[in-house]
């Protein structure tokens, strides 16, 4: 075999060997590719919004509890050695909340920090609720009770997300601990200890599941000015309002009721006013207790004592967590009451 003859085969060769591997390495690239297609079709989807809200009853727990308890109850619950989480609310001034907590708390207590709830009166991702609470030791059957330490909205607000992802066992002691401290003197059973508090030994398993109920968006209160849906409630108080309050624009959405917190609850004695007081109020306001009502005020931390205080009575309400100031950014300006200012 001549010279030439040799390298044109050898050349053949090389071509045909360097056209299978091509053709091989295609066909593996398809069966990748449908193999990943397969897994993808196939495995759960674990980070979905169907599972990142739980929208499956597995988690539900049917029980109802009291929204407000008396420190008798709370002390009982712990006589008793009930399954409880007992937290502490705490305030937007962490370093505070950690050092009052450190100096006397109520027994068996935990410090519930705020930056883990609510990000300037925004709820955090249900999954970071989910995550923090559990390491905090919460299951779905575990009844939770919240105190506050004189500033009650810390409280409630913490109620109200708790409640927003789901939990079904969620009450407050509204008397905090500076009512437990002073029932403490005549009774030693009303006991309090200083330290970071008992952690638990495992994380809990609440899974958050979102409850459509206690919140409303921009476009709901929109809609509601509309079709009347609703009744609109303003927490703020009654300079706020009236638009009549020094330093921010302050005012009032168009059809609101107001019903601001000093008449709802006594600031100096820390104690919500009597339950039938209440409800004549609220009566008085035409508020009925059959239709739903939207709550807003200038924060939705201070839409929550409001909000709080319509549960109590039985309403049905939930939280405009934007509340005024998103109001009065985005609304048509014919649904803003604005009084003009005088100079």
């Amino acid at each position: 075999m001549s010279l030439g003859c040799l390298l044109a085969t050898v050349t053949v060769l090389f071509i045909l060997s360097l056209a299978y591997i091509l053709a091989w390495n295609l066909r593996k690239d398809d069966n990748f590719k449908n193999l990943s297609q397969s897994i993808i079709l196939t495995a759960p989807d674990k980070y979905s919004t169907r599972s990142m809200y739980s929208f499956s009853d597995t988690n539900v727990v049917k029980s109802k509890v009291d929204i407000d308890v008396m420190a008798t109850y709370l002390l009982t619950l712990l006589i008793t050695k009930r399954k409880l989480c007992l937290f502490e609310a705490g305030t937007d001034r962490s370093e505070e909340s950690k050092r009052q907590f450190r100096e006397e708390h109520i027994e068996s207590a935990r410090l519930l920090q705020f930056a883990n709830l609510s990000v300037n009166g925004t709820p955090v991702h249900p999954l970071q609720f989910q995550r923090y609470v559990r390491s905090l030791g919460v299951d779905a059957d575990c009844y939770v009770i919240i105190y506050d330490r004189g500033e009650v909205v810390w409280a409630t607000h913490a109620l109200w997300i708790f409640a927003l992802f789901g939990h079904q066992k969620v009450s407050l002691y509204s008397g905090g601990i500076n009512e437990w401290k002073k029932l403490k003197i005549n009774s030693a059973q009303y006991r309090t200890e200083s330290g970071d508090g008992t952690y638990p030994r495992r994380n809990g398993h609440f899974r958050a599941e979102w409850n459509a109920a206690v919140i409303s968006t921009f476009d709901d209160v929109l809609t509601n000015t509309e079709l009347k849906t609703h009744d609109l409630v303003d927490g703020q108080n009654r300079k706020q309002y009236e638009g009549i309050s020094s330093g921010a624009v302050y005012g009032h959405i168009r059809s609101a009721i107001n019903v601001p917190a000093e008449d709802v609850y006594d600031w100096h004695d820390q104690k919500w006013h009597d339950e039938l007081d209440l409800k004549a109020q609220l009566r008085s306001r035409k508020l009925n207790e059959n239709r739903p009502v939207i709550v807003y005020s200038s924060s939705a931390i201070h839409s929550s004592l409001t909000w709080f205080t319509l549960r109590k009575c039985g309403y049905n309400s939930s939280i405009y967590f934007g509340s005024w100031p998103e109001w009065l950014i985005r609304a048509p300006e014919f649904l803003k009451i604005i009084p003009k200012k005088r100079f």
